[in-house]
């Protein structure tokens, strides 16, 4: 039995309306039955009311409001067929339950006579699409509607809120200066029957229109929660994500999503703040991919260390659900800027989200969500610094806690709030912190050291660097500390991050180093005109815009005349030094040809848990070989062990050859 019209432009139709319910005796819910509904619906009415139930259909909710002492109510359809059948069904058992036959576009009633309409779907059948048709006839309900309800009376709308209709509805009674709150029927979604299209229930309440006045526009959640909206397209905007974010869970209940291998990652805002509040990744199993068995958790991680390996990668955060012995993990970190009091309250916020985002099997077989983290409280991160630089936008200075009781401080900026700038280790002494000058957080940074530790061990002479990138002075730090012989011309193009590092991070400024806050750009060319002339160019320079696939260095510094400047700057014998941060497989191709076809040596240091790449680049006939890197690891770590600031190697020499690559 084909119950489904042709066209949507049927549902408008009496015709199809009477052959639908001549075809199907039994009731037919739209969008949920009377228990999914209940709470919201009897919020809007009284038992005092005098209801218009519109566009019944042969559904019970007339029934249902009727004996729950609903009882002033009259229930309207145009097909006859439908009004017949219920007269016949409900007459006898409930006389006070009237049935009859009305166009809700043109009726025979008085003005004001009802203080509620309630319209269940009538609405999405008279606009299927957002043809002018459709829209007539909307206008005509909403104008009939305006007529028979009484001032302070409401019209309640159950709807899909498609877009052409929600933007209709809420321009209509805006212009008339009602007042519009949209409610989320969050029982709907709750219920063993739901489509994944979410249902809303907007309350339009009739009163009188204030010239000039700004309409009354508020989303409603969750039954409990008003939120006062500026515009109609916030309000649309707020139903769009709404209806995204709900079918994006229905999909992965079902795991039906179709645009991920076996990860997907998204945000929960806060309602008052409306800034990011959770960043929610789903890690699953690349072999079990049925809903029915598949298990579930969730997993907390610590205030502060989500940029934390086994966090933050791909690798790492597998590694974590087969560790949490789960199919499918919901891997939850949470947001600098905002306010948590524990653990109890982050698991009753997302509680029911983790509910929509479980595998059916999980819920079908009454299992809790369970909630996993490494430890019983939510971990710390205190913001020290918040402020704005010209040149890298806002940026926050903030301490965190490690797993062993660690203090990092780090320098985040806003724009990239994943990627850790700067990070140094505090020590305290004596009741004093301290810089932890043996700390760093990624091994790129003793590679680097390692390239300019070629030339310290190599040269009898004082070797000059020029570093493009202070940073935090991490690497500044590590070249002074380490090496005795090396001078050094580090550019900043941002005063602000120069005081931070000097501030903040401990630079260690002497006679050796020179910071000069420029353009790197332009000092190279500059230096080129003076004839200048180093041992080595370093780059670690980042990428402003984290959209390229390219983190660092900018493409910029790496175009033709630039990297014949660089050559110009080191000659035959100097080395060229790269923190080389790609993403993106064919850029990180094109750079790696560009880089080979201007240098007779180039050999790149992996780094282990990242994507980072330290890169070695030179015009002299001598490689880069297995030797010469572990001979000047050595002679690296003999220097940072006999430094007190730092007494320890800082290469791993075991794990040295495995980590160069060949280009």
């Amino acid at each position: 039995m084909n119950l489904v019209p042709e066209k949507n432009s049927d549902f408008s139709t009496t015709e199809y309306w009477d052959s639908f319910f001549t075809k199907r005796k039994a009731t037919f819910e739209w969008y949920g039955n009377y228990e999914n509904l209940k709470r919201l619906l009897t919020k809007y009415i009284s038992a005092k009311d005098i209801i218009l139930m519109s566009g019944c259909g042969n559904s019970d909710l007339s029934l249902n409001l009727y004996s729950d002492g609903f009882v002033n109510m009259t229930s309207v359809d145009n097909s006859e067929v439908v009004i017949a059948n219920m007269n016949n069904k409900h007459k006898n058992k409930y006389p006070g339950l009237v049935y009859e036959i009305e166009d809700i576009l043109n009726t025979k009633y008085a003005d004001e006579k009802f203080s509620a309409v309630i319209d269940k779907g009538t609405l999405d059948a008279l606009m299927p699409d957002g043809e002018v048709e459709s829209l007539t006839r909307a206008m005509k309900m909403f104008n009939e509607i305006k007529r028979i309800l009484k001032f302070g009376g409401r019209y309640i709308c159950v709807s899909l809120l498609q877009y052409h209709i929600a933007q209709f509805i809420f321009s209509y009674f805006s212009e008339n200066g009602w007042i519009i709150r949209v409610c989320q029927c969050t029982e709907v979604e709750d219920s063993p029957d739901f489509n994944g299209q979410p249902v809303f229930m907007v309350v339009c309440t009739k009163v009188n229109k204030i010239p000039g006045a700004n309409p009354v526009l508020e989303w409603n959640p969750d039954g409990l929660t008003n939120e006062r909206l500026d515009s109609i397209n916030d309000l649309l905007e707020i139903v769009i994500d709404t209806q995204k974010s709900i079918s994006m869970c229905f999909d992965l209940t079902k795991c039906q999503m179709e645009d991920i291998s076996n990860n997907y990652r998204f945000e929960i805002n806060c309602s008052q703040t409306k800034k990011p509040r959770y960043t929610i990744m789903i890690v699953e199993s690349p072999t079990q991919k049925n809903p029915s068995k598949m298990t579930f958790a969730a997993f907390i991680v610590p205030h502060g260390r989500e940029h934390e390996w086994l966090f933050s990668s791909e690798e790492g955060q597998d590694i974590l659900r087969r560790n949490c012995n789960v199919d499918r993990l919901a891997i939850i970190s949470m947001h600098r800027g905002q306010i948590y009091k524990n653990l109890k309250q982050v698991q009753g916020e997302l509680s029911r989200l983790m509910l929509k985002i479980a595998p059916q099997g999980v819920i079908r077989r009454g299992e809790t969500i369970l909630f996993l983290s490494l430890e019983q409280q939510l971990g710390d991160r205190k913001i020290i610094m918040e402020s704005k630089s010209e040149h890298s936008g806002n940026f926050v200075i903030e301490e965190v806690i490690g797993q062993k009781d660690e203090t990092y401080r780090r320098l985040v900026f806003l724009n990239m709030p994943h990627i850790i700038q700067s990070e140094t280790k505090l020590l305290t002494e004596n009741g004093e912190v301290k810089i932890d000058y043996s700390h760093f957080l990624s091994d790129y940074i003793p590679y680097l050291g390692l390239g300019v530790g070629i030339l310290a061990n190599q040269l009898n002479r004082e070797s000059k660097i020029l570093l493009i990138g202070l940073g935090g002075g991490v690497l500044t730090n590590l070249l002074l500390n380490a090496y005795k012989n090396v001078n050094i011309v580090a550019l900043e193009i941002d005063l602000v991050v120069y005081k931070i590092a000097k501030e903040a991070f401990g630079l260690l400024e002497d006679n050796r180093l020179e910071v000069n806050v420029c353009d790197g750009l332009e000092y190279i060319c500059n230096a080129v005109k003076n004839n200048d002339k180093y041992d080595a160019v370093v780059y670690d320079v980042d990428v402003k815009d984290p959209t390229l696939g390219l983190s660092g260095p900018p493409k910029d510094f790496l175009r033709q005349d630039i990297l014949n400047h660089v050559k110009s700057l080191i000659g035959k014998d100097g080395l060229f030094l790269l923190n080389f941060v790609c993403r993106a497989s064919d850029v990180k191709a094109e750079i790696l040809n560009v880089l080979k076809t201007n240098f007779k040596q180039l050999t790149s240091l992996k780094i282990a848990e990242d994507i980072n790449r330290v890169l070695l680049a030179g015009n002299s006939d001598k490689a880069f070989d297995v030797h010469l890197l572990e001979q000047t690891a050595a002679y690296m770590n003999q220097c940072t062990k006999s430094n007190p600031l730092i007494a320890c190697d800082v290469i791993d020499m075991s794990a040295l050859k495995e980590n160069i690559e060949d280009i």
